[in-house]
């Protein structure tokens, strides 16, 4: 009879097994979507709408041109929402949403009159954060005045010019060295701990959560697991407490005490009021910021 049974479910587990597969199939494949897979084919984002339709396409095709030329994505990122996070992280979220790369951003935050840039691979290096300050201080004027269009005109045209520009590369990193430093172990410059511009390791993993094969395989232990889990419940549950072996009428609490078990004493550091934007090293030396996905990246702002 159990073998009967047994066989007459095993329909159904399969069934349930296909379900929870090409669902996690399907969940994986959206997972690698929104967590570094989406290409760049779109580089001016004015939710703010500070722009005309006209603009938007004449900025669009600049920052192809000039972001083709100097070797990086230039991008331009606008809002007017009072419940976004801070600039920098504004930045941070967006480059963490899309496939690593050489980029730089401007974001202009109509809300509390910010205007930040941050940039990353290349052009963190090329783009440091006393280059930003520089395009930061051009293009202000405009800001305030206005003159959106011409301000990321400027801000185009001089991010393309510093790539080429190979000096004080070492603005933003407390090296000793008189050299950009390389992630070559074999040269006289190298250091460990410094990104570099090459990016195969990166493509490698994204390759590997990329392929569908890896995928399918993920979907599959997935389902596996979660029909187990579903059997292991259907299989009959406890419904014995402990008030089916105690004697309400004759049972009582006689007695407590109170046992001393350790004292625990929590320290916090007092926060320092620290609102110096000139930007001295942190404590691992890098002038720059990190964002929440790993990435390190050049960064500069202000008031406009």
């Amino acid at each position: 009879m159990k073998q009967f049974l047994i066989f007459k479910s095993l329909p159904m587990l399969a069934l349930l097994l296909l379900m929870a597969t090409v669902i996690s199939f399907t969940t994986v494949q959206a997972y690698a979507s929104e967590t570094g897979d989406q290409e760049v084919n779109q580089h001016v984002f004015d939710k703010a709408k500070l722009l005309s339709t006209t603009e938007q396409e004449e900025l669009e095709q600049m920052c192809i041109d000039y972001g083709t030329k100097a070797g990086i994505d230039i991008m331009i990122l606008t809002h007017d929402d009072p419940n976004a996070v801070y600039a920098e992280k504004y930045i941070e979220d967006f480059e963490d949403k899309i496939v690593d790369g050489d980029r730089v951003y401007i974001l202009v935050d109509m809300q509390n009159r910010d205007v930040f840039m941050e940039g990353y691979g290349k052009a963190e290096t090329y783009i440091h954060s006393k280059r930003i300050a520089s395009i930061i201080e051009e293009i202000t004027p405009d800001l305030s005045d206005g003159n959106y269009y011409d301000a990321f005109t400027t801000y185009i045209e001089r991010s393309a010019a510093y790539m080429t520009d190979d000096s004080e590369l070492n603005y933003d990193h407390d090296y000793t060295a008189g050299t950009p430093q390389s992630s070559d172990p074999n040269a006289p410059n190298y250091d460990a701990t410094w990104r570099g511009s090459s990016s195969s390791g990166q493509a490698e993993v994204v390759d590997i959560i990329s392929n569908v094969w890896v995928q399918l395989l993920a979907a599959v232990t997935i389902g596996i697991i979660t029909v187990s889990v579903m059997a292991f419940q259907s299989g009959g549950r406890m419904t014995a407490g402990s008030g089916n072996y105690i004697e309400q009428n004759n049972s009582g609490l006689i007695g407590r005490r109170d046992d001393y078990v350790r004292t625990q004493v929590t320290r916090m550091r007092k926060p320092q009021n620290n609102n110096n934007s000139g930007g001295g090293f942190n404590a691992g030396g890098f002038r720059g910021g990190m964002s929440g996905g790993g990435s390190s990246h050049s960064s500069g702002g202000g008031k406009f």
